[in-house]
């Protein structure tokens, strides 16, 4: 097809690339023509042990199918193992265009979780930035959750931990105005091994049966690519479904002399949904209060 979209003479670290949705991720960008720096612990669904091995097969597979990939074992929760991820990327290829952070599990203590999810992200873009502020160009795709969004008494480290990696992205991608680099987030919905060890239901029944990992590495594939038109988004993506995740702000209620019993009084107006709005960042939030209240 001549409007393929194509990764040629672009570099990606992807983190978590041994398996699941990671895996899928590596494969499809090789097969577009990415050299890709496969990074992957090897350790259990709680974060435990290691192992080569996730890392080589998938190499070997892209490899094998005429492809450029190197295999990177680095743990993700220390400081060192995700400079040192950069720095191999670099190394090896001379440029980082691409960065994923898909690493991650769902159980642990807090701390764990705050590591390979928050801290990771932060110390990987930390240190691809320099980088991609010297290119001019960078695409940084990180990995939320509904389970921060909306909500998960099942999980409500990892889901705090994910709505931190939220708030990242976003000021990421503010800070990254005029640079060429775009920051962006996806929420997979997937049947990943940490989604077959939660407790039994019929949401996670449906999911093991119809959410192919395969199936998000489209979406995340378009949101590293040079094309793709937006930063500071998250996508929702699942069984072949694409959507929008965004916070909104109602129009709310207005008193200048604002007392408890206005707030009660006038309650269905302040979570009232039509006239909403989206703000793409603070000083736009701050807008949105200006002209609702005026001068």
């Amino acid at each position: 097809m001549s409007d393929e979209l194509r990764f040629d003479g672009r570099v990606a670290v992807i983190t978590g690339a041994g398996r699941g949705v990671g895996r899928e991720y590596a494969l499809l960008l090789a097969a577009r023509g990415a050299t890709v720096v496969v990074n992957d612990l090897g350790c259990a669904s709680d974060g435990t042990g290691a192992s080569p091995g996730p890392a080589d097969e998938v190499v070997a597979e892209i490899t094998a199918a005429g492809g450029t990939a190197l295999a990177n074992g680095n743990d993700m929760t220390t400081a060192d193992g995700c400079a040192g991820l950069i720095a191999a990327a670099q190394e090896a290829f001379g440029r980082v265009d691409i960065l994923i952070h898909n690493a991650g599990y769902v159980f642990g203590d807090f701390d764990a979780l705050l590591d390979i999810h928050v801290r990771a992200a932060h110390r990987l873009t930390e240190a691809a930035w320099p980088i991609m502020t010297g290119q001019g160009y960078g695409r940084i795709l990180l990995t939320s959750s509904g389970a921060g969004l909306y909500g998960s008494g099942l999980m409500p480290f990892y889901g705090a931990a994910k709505m931190a990696v939220f708030g990242l992205a976003r000021c990421l991608s503010d800070k990254a105005a005029g640079t060429g680099i775009k920051v962006n987030l996806i929420g997979p919905c997937a049947a990943t091994r940490l989604v077959t060890e939660l407790p039994k239901s019929d949401p996670m029944d449906w999911v093991i049966a119809k959410a192919d990992p395969a199936l998000i590495a489209p979406a995340a594939a378009y949101l590293v690519h040079e094309d793709c038109p937006v930063t500071g988004e998250m996508l929702s993506v699942g069984a072949g479904r694409v959507a929008r995740n965004f916070v909104a702000e109602t129009h709310g209620y207005l008193n200048p002399d604002l007392t408890l019993e206005d707030v009660r009084d006038h309650f269905g107006e302040v979570v009232a949904e039509d006239g909403y709005h989206v703000p793409a960042d603070m000083n736009e939030l701050v807008d949105v209060f200006m002209k609702i209240v005026g001068p």
